[in-house]
């Protein structure tokens, strides 16, 4: 019996000791260990990605105001202004538009929330920050 218990006491160790031994896995675990900082830069680099392409976009919109007031399609100042709220209502309900005509040019500023243009809104740092958007165009008419 004490050979018996002496022989499974060797096998054991000598399985614990290939155990120790092998290295298979162990990259796993870095990955496992290393993947939420991944995620989190991931998601830091959508969320102002996505910003920047927003940015771009009321841009587009208030340059496209500006210039459709400056040839005459739209009348006066508080026309533009109804017009990019309600272009710009499709990316924010939170827009400030406002408008000026001085000596002959249109100057347009839109301020957005950041929050309202990130994807994920996982960083809470960017809530109390505004987008500012700027254009002006000579009058044509």
């Amino acid at each position: 019996m004490i050979a018996s218990l002496n022989a499974a006491f060797l096998g054991t160790t000598s399985a614990w000791k290939a155990f120790r031994r092998e290295t298979d896995g162990s990259a796993t675990i870095e990955a496992v260990l290393w993947l939420p900082l991944f995620v989190v830069f991931f998601v830091m680099i959508a969320d102002v990605s996505f910003v920047f392409h927003r940015q771009s976009q009321i841009m587009n919109i208030v340059q496209d105001g500006n210039r459709a007031l400056s040839v005459g399609r739209i009348a006066n100042e508080a026309d533009l202004v109804t017009f990019l709220e309600s272009r710009l209502a499709g990316l924010t309900a939170a827009a400030t538009v406002t408008t000026s005509i001085d000596t002959g040019v249109v100057t347009t500023n839109v301020l957005v929330p950041v929050d309202d243009l990130v994807a994920v809104g996982m960083f809470a740092f960017l809530n109390n920050y505004n987008i500012g958007v700027s254009s002006q165009q000579f009058i044509e008419y």
